[in-house]
């Protein structure tokens, strides 16, 4: 899906985001409304696509790493916020 959104380096990134969301299902408290599944990844995917398209200058890696960021952020409790920064730093 990331080609499909322009991606070029999309291999390595989809090892990236995939990794991200394993660590966050094992690391991040356990609440109901987190989802790490296919759905919020396809959201997270379309997003860094929009951004991509409106930032063509920035690196691709940023340009995920930022939708992640955007996407999953205003879901999280307090406390889950610190862990999540560290593990997409």
């Amino acid at each position: 899906m990331l080609f499909s959104e322009g991606f070029s380096l999309a291999k390595m990134l989809a090892k990236k985001m995939t990794v991200l969301y394993k660590l966050s299902r094992e690391q991040l408290s356990k609440q109901h409304h987190y989802d790490f599944g296919l759905r919020a990844l396809k959201s997270v995917l379309v997003m860094a696509g929009e951004l991509k398209r409106s930032s063509a200058e920035l690196p691709e890696d940023l340009v995920l790493m930022r939708a992640l960021r955007d996407m999953n952020m205003p879901k999280f409790v307090y406390e889950d916020v610190p862990l999540f920064q560290g593990l997409i730093a």
